[in-house]
């Protein structure tokens, strides 16, 4: 039974007496269609940017006289805004069927076996599969939303904690060691309680430094004062003295400008990837580096351990890989690891800081 709903449709196909094969089919099956027909890659370009006339669904032959296969595929992807490309070719070649449905086409049909069910019956599968693809997108960018929103929030809840330590139980401590010290220089050598008066301020400083120390995990100061190249170094630097791993910071080129939020994620990244180190590889050096380059920043953290199992590469719910690349989806970067049991391993960040939302888009 035809379909009553409004359909427009885009034919690109250069061979007339296919496109009137497939005029009549569309016919047959949808009741008054609006059909756009262009002979080449030309008018296709023109009928694709035009303001006028919006498309449901896009039919495609694959040979046309000014461009052809894969290179075609891709231009008419690109520009058709998220419309449904179906490909019709007379090429019985099942491998690159495959492909061109990996390059972004909706689907792929020869056209020895068209019949009018069959290509109704692809354009509606096409059309729903868009509604799902378009509807799990728009559930994901609200996921990442809200995901990003939590993320500043607990990293706002991490800075006034971090404040409150060191502002807070720092000074009352530091009140202390003043009381101590002057208790010291008074009765404490007429009493005999010099020793442990002493015994007591030094505890008093091992909590001052502690507190010093837990403040800037929550937040380091400087990375609010000095940026991301000093934060990360200070974290390397404390990193070796507390683990014994022999570990170098190398800083490249300057760095570009960055919000404060990947400077955090970042920060972040790096700070899971070193606990990870100290957890699971048996390392015994670490090399951390940031390199800017232009609109994009590079930052490596590689080892030379016993690397991470196949298995623990692959498993989602391994939960420090899955946090390193969840904060990598948040600020739009892309993450990738290598690791193998010679080479140790290899974790990247690759940031995009021109303003693109997203580098694996």
């Amino acid at each position: 039974m035809p379909d009553k709903s409004y359909l427009s449709l885009l034919v690109i196909e250069d061979n007339p007496g296919d496109f009137e094969l497939i005029e009549e089919f569309l016919l047959e099956q949808i009741e008054a269609p609006v059909i756009a027909h262009a002979k080449n890659y030309k008018e296709a370009k023109v009928n694709l940017a035009g303001e006028k006339m919006t498309f449901n669904v896009i039919l495609l032959d694959l040979s046309l006289p000014d461009k052809t296969g894969t290179e075609l595929i891709k231009d008419i992807v690109q520009q058709s805004n998220n419309v449904p490309v179906i490909v019709l070719t007379g090429y019985d070649d099942f491998a690159f069927g495959v492909k061109s449905i990996s390059l972004g086409v909706s689907d792929y049909i020869l056209k020895d076996e068209l019949t009018s069910l069959t290509l109704y019956k692809t354009i509606i599968y096409s059309l729903e599969r868009r509604k799902i693809v378009s509807s799990l997108e728009e559930s994901e960018k609200r996921v990442r939303s809200f995901a990003r929103q939590l993320s500043e929030v607990v990293e706002e809840e991490r800075a006034r904690i971090a404040r409150e330590i060191h502002d807070e139980f720092g000074q009352q401590l530091s009140g202390i060691k003043m009381s101590l010290s002057a208790l010291k220089k008074g009765a404490g050598t007429q009493t005999g309680m010099e020793p442990i008066i002493e015994t007591i301020v030094n505890e008093v400083n091992h909590s001052i430094q502690s507190l010093r120390q837990i403040s800037n995990e929550l937040r380091p100061a400087l990375l609010d004062k000095l940026g991301l190249q000093a934060a990360i170094e200070w974290l390397v630097t404390e990193f070796q003295k507390k683990t014994g791993i022999d570990s170098h910071f190398s800083p490249g080129g300057s760095q570009p400008a960055i919000s404060k939020d990947v400077e955090i994620n970042i920060f972040r990244i790096c700070q899971e990837a070193l606990t990870n180190i100290t957890k699971h590889a048996c390392a015994t050096l670490v090399n951390v580096t940031i390199a800017g380059n232009g609109a994009m920043m590079n930052v490596k953290i590689t080892d030379n351990g016993k690397g991470i199992n196949a298995g623990v590469l692959r498993d989602p719910l391994s939960m420090g890989l899955l946090n390193m690349r969840e904060r990598a989806n948040l600020i739009g970067a892309g993450l990738h690891i290598s690791s193998s049991a010679d080479a140790g391993t290899m974790i990247e960040l690759i940031v995009n800081t021109n303003g693109k939302e997203n580098i694996n888009s």
